[in-house]
């Protein structure tokens, strides 16, 4: 007779590869899912300066396969940009229908203090060729404002990246 800790298995079991076999103990399964979940996530960064004309400016785009956004973040620098014309920013895909990962509320001009930071926690597909873009409203920052932008992203198919 199988005792639990023989369901459930040994820390220094192997990870499972494969799929579920009703022979294989929990624990192989828990170290599958983790490697995988660590393996997996990706993360790509960009800069982009807020002391430029109101536009919309590319900052990421889907290359090779498909990948799945779950983070960014959007970091201010130790700058003070409260004197510029600059009213608010906006991230969001080139899609038709743009998902929106940041709207103007979340990106308005109070928002963007010294060393502030935005951040998304979601899922958003990104296919090949489509664009995540910063639109700057309102004018230039009034001094130069090199933000940096991370995503963090999982490939859907394999070889899927953003760059």
């Amino acid at each position: 007779m199988a005792t639990f800790r023989d369901t459930i298995g040994y820390e220094k079991e192997s990870a499972a590869t494969g799929v579920v076999s009703a022979v294989k103990s929990l624990m192989v399964y828990v170290k599958q899912i983790v490697t995988l979940l660590l393996t997996n996530t990706q993360t790509a960064t960009t800069t982009e300066d807020l002391n430029q004309a109101a536009g919309t400016y590319d900052l990421l785009t889907g290359t090779t396969q498909p990948v799945m956004l779950e983070t960014l973040s959007f970091k201010m620098p130790d700058v003070d940009i409260s004197g510029g014309s600059l009213t608010s920013i906006t991230i969001q895909t080139d899609d038709t229908t743009p998902q929106v990962v940041f709207n103007s509320g979340d990106g308005a001009l109070a928002n963007l203090t010294q060393e502030a930071e935005l951040s998304f926690t979601g899922a958003i597909r990104i296919n090949v060729g489509t664009k995540l873009q910063l639109t700057i409203a309102g004018g230039v920052a009034g001094t130069p404002c090199t933000t940096t932008i991370t995503a963090g992203y999982k490939a859907i198919v394999a070889g899927g990246t953003l760059a």
